[in-house]
């Protein structure tokens, strides 16, 4: 069996980050980050410039500003690289 790319883990990731989204689970989407993960470029969905630190502010952030804004047609650019330590998707 060949092993995923990193631009079909990033497809697979942002798909499951769009259900969770499109169903207004902010526990499952926060679940996608990990426990030292940041969200950043916030202003996207809101006027403030914050940086979301651990997956509890994640899912906090999630549920106040990403949920509410209903953010549909995810779509990546260009080829994904592979960057610091793999983290196995969720089932």
């Amino acid at each position: 069996m060949s092993e995923k790319t990193p631009t079909q883990q990033v497809s697979e990731w942002l798909t499951a980050l769009s259900a969770a989204l499109d169903r207004g689970d902010a526990a499952a989407a926060a679940a996608l980050f990990g426990e030292d993960s940041y969200w950043r470029y916030l202003v996207t969905f809101t006027w403030n410039i914050t940086t979301a630190e651990g997956n509890a502010e994640v899912r906090e952030m999630i549920e106040r500003a990403v949920v509410p804004a209903k953010p549909t047609a995810w779509q990546l650019e260009g080829e994904g690289s592979e960057l610091g330590a793999k983290r196995p998707l969720p089932d």
